[in-house]
């Protein structure tokens, strides 16, 4: 049974719901960085799988995902790792394919989705350079971080700006969304690059916080309830605390990763609302527990946080081969509750 919508925008707003609502998601296609504008077949895919999924699995709110739109798409420059090249990069038009495909595969996502509450996954500026800097299932996840530190060693003011036109780009994407779909609002995913030279505070208050507030300020011009990542994916560390001011609304972390369980951290975000709670890795009881471990577990969270402005669900994306019964297990504990 899914939870009546009005009961999960109500934990959504830090209201105390009767039940605590419950969500998980999965990539659908092989290679979730498949370009839609080279392999137009990845949406199918995206869609086929979202059906499937929310068919099996009885998810409260759904956080949809954007594979075939990973890649940002540079325009202006054949190869992002080229500083010569990367000052030629060219602002998007609104109709550009990168934006318009991504409103139409929002539009029909809500299709599948019904009437749960829906967020359309965002990936910060910072993310989607580094990405671009390296090849994926090829190369090992953090080449892109070591790139991109290399890049801005050489070349900061390059990068910054760089940063400040994707940046403006996805503020042209958020308004275009929004103004073109009944979806609830944004998941906005940022992530500390993974290299001492950038992973710092400076770098931190100099470069990446405002380029991502930028991006979270016309968000939330467009749209009053948000939910903000601060993503963990493969054992990423993120130093949570510089990540209080951020201004969305729903906070999502690794609880295990950044040291910072539910309670601490909606105490550290000044009571706001927290998704969350199950390592999303293969070693984690969400992948491996018994039924028994796995609703015990719920159990602990709630007993744990509480329900006023609680969600439950995964540090990250879950794994393709999770079985669905186990998430399954999860949200009819947390529905008993």
């Amino acid at each position: 049974m899914v939870l009546d919508r009005q009961e999960v925008l109500a934990a959504l707003h830090n209201q105390t719901p009767k039940h605590v609502p419950v969500s998980f998601w999965r990539h659908f296609a092989d290679n979730e960085f498949t370009d839609a504008a080279v392999k137009p077949a990845v949406v199918q895919t995206n869609l086929k799988g979202h059906q499937d999924y929310y068919d099996k699995v009885h998810v409260d709110f759904a956080k949809t995902m954007l594979d075939g739109y990973f890649p940002y798409p540079f325009r202006g420059v054949d190869n992002p790792l080229d500083p010569d090249q990367l000052v030629n990069l060219q602002p998007l038009t609104t109709d550009d394919p990168w934006i318009t495909g991504q409103v139409e595969l929002a539009r029909q996502q809500q299709v599948i989705v019904g009437d749960r509450p829906v967020f359309i996954t965002m990936f910060s500026p910072l993310i989607l350079f580094k990405w671009a800097l390296f090849e994926h299932y090829i190369e090992p996840l953090t080449t892109g971080d070591h790139r991109f530190a290399d890049l801005y060693e050489k070349h900061p003011q390059v990068v910054v700006a760089v940063l400040k036109q994707m940046a403006a780009d996805l503020k042209t994407l958020v308004t275009v969304l929004m103004a073109n779909t009944k979806i609830d609002g944004i998941y906005y995913s940022t992530q500390s690059i993974q290299d001492s030279r950038v992973n710092n505070h400076h770098f931190f208050e100099q470069v990446m916080e405002p380029i991502d507030m930028e991006v979270q300020t016309a968000i939330n011009a467009v749209s009053p309830l948000n939910i903000l990542h601060i993503c963990g994916f493969d054992g990423a560390t993120n130093e949570l605390s510089w990540f209080k001011d951020y201004s969305l609304q729903v906070i999502n972390w690794a609880t295990g990763v950044d040291h910072y369980t539910l309670a601490e951290g909606k105490k550290l975000f000044n009571d706001r609302p927290v998704l969350g709670g199950f390592d999303n890795s293969v070693k984690g009881l969400l992948y491996t527990g018994t039924k028994q471990q796995i609703q015990d577990e719920v159990h602990r969270l709630i007993s744990e946080v509480g329900k006023k402005g609680v969600l439950l669900g995964a540090d990250c994306t879950v794994p393709r081969d999770i079985s669905y019964q186990r998430l399954n297990w999860a949200i009819e504990a947390a529905h008993q509750i």
